[in-house]
């Protein structure tokens, strides 16, 4: 693990991005999933960057949802194009799909995942940490956090139900960028780096036990830290 002090998104938006075209110049077919919330900026200016013409190499989809009719307001995805996310040439990967109860939706989006990973030659993940530690939809002391074989939980969690990424999904991506920026991260940032956790408890701590993770953040020590 890697944590790299940063005062904004800029860096990490330029070294994931340049990570991706690399791949994508080499020939090699990317999954990059997604998260909702202050990742949404990011994800845009990073998916601006990539050419039209490597796009074609590339499956898009996101790390967590939150359940309803395909487009409701509180959807990642809807979030995400309605801030002006464009796929170009990419596969997009939907999770919410019109019929499918929660249910079917988390199995057919578990089967998504799963067929993707199988298909790409590189598998990154970008997300964000939590006040509270929690990552991707993975809040503490949830069922997804309790998780240990499948995927893909749904869970409740006022005020939605949520589709997210497990701690066994996560297990399967070669490669993390995570951001966390602001004095209301410098907590949680100390705890996953420095303090003993459970990932039940603290699920931002999974990114230690991870093959591959970069952190940026304002809140990172001067010289940053290597795990």
């Amino acid at each position: 693990m890697q944590v790299i002090k940063s005062t904004d998104w800029a860096d990490g938006v330029s070294d994931l991005s340049a990570r991706i075209i690399d791949a994508l110049t080499s020939n090699k077919k990317v999954l990059w999933l997604l998260s909702g919330g202050s990742n949404i900026d990011a994800s845009v200016k990073i998916m601006e960057q990539i050419p039209d013409e490597l796009s074609v190499g590339l499956i898009v989809g996101l790390i967590d949802e939150r359940f309803g009719l395909p487009g409701h307001q509180d959807s990642n995805m809807q979030q995400l194009l309605t801030s002006g996310f464009r796929a170009k040439h990419a596969k997009l990967i939907p999770i919410l799909q019109p019929g499918l109860d929660l249910e079917r939706t988390v199995e057919e989006y578990e089967k998504a995942v799963i067929q993707a990973l199988r298909q790409a030659d590189v598998s990154i993940a970008q997300l964000g940490i939590g006040e509270d530690c929690h990552i991707a939809g993975i809040l503490p002391n949830s069922a997804a956090a309790l998780e240990t074989e499948n995927f893909i939980k749904s869970y409740k969690s006022d005020p939605y139900t949520r589709i997210t990424l497990t701690f066994p999904g996560l297990e399967k991506i070669d490669i993390c960028y995570a951001f966390a920026f602001g004095e209301n991260k410098k907590q949680a940032l100390n705890e996953i780096i420095n303090e003993s956790h459970s990932i039940v408890e603290k699920p931002g701590t999974i990114l230690r036990d991870l093959d591959e993770v970069y952190i940026y953040s304002d809140q990172a020590g001067e010289e940053g830290n290597d795990e």
